[in-house]
């Protein structure tokens, strides 16, 4: 029995947004880059609906975690949270046991031989 309960908080599911939701998005921020804090040029400049806390991370998919970005922010927060989210994973996994080592220790539990009480290594 663990000593903690472990709560999977996966991936949120992501829906499409309006273009009424889009302009709410806009107007909530006054047309200002989320991740940047630099005002977007609309006409000229492409941007995008970004997620605050990305979902992978556990974050909602609500209007109060978007915000517009410019779509070179976008792509560099984008590529940052893959990378944490990896981590994250690796860490999980080590963690609950679930890999096997790449280099167990030689007479070790998962090795293919092992050593006697006298010192003597046979195959298992």
């Amino acid at each position: 029995m663990p000593f903690f309960d472990i709560t999977d908080v996966g991936t949120t599911p992501r829906r499409k947004l309006t273009p009424r939701q889009r302009l709410k998005v806009w107007e909530r921020t006054g047309g200002v880059c989320v991740l940047c804090e630099r005002k977007i040029d609309a006409v000229r400049e492409r941007w995008i609906v970004e997620h605050i806390r990305a979902l992978e991370l556990g974050g909602a998919d609500h209007l109060a975690n978007m915000g517009p970005a410019h779509e070179a922010c976008a792509v560099n927060k984008t590529r940052d949270d893959h990378r944490r989210t990896a981590r994250a994973k690796r860490q999980k996994i080590r963690q609950l046991g679930a890999d096997v080592s790449k280099r167990p220790l030689p007479c070790g539990r998962h090795s293919p031989w092992k050593r006697t009480v006298l010192g003597q290594i046979v195959p298992r």
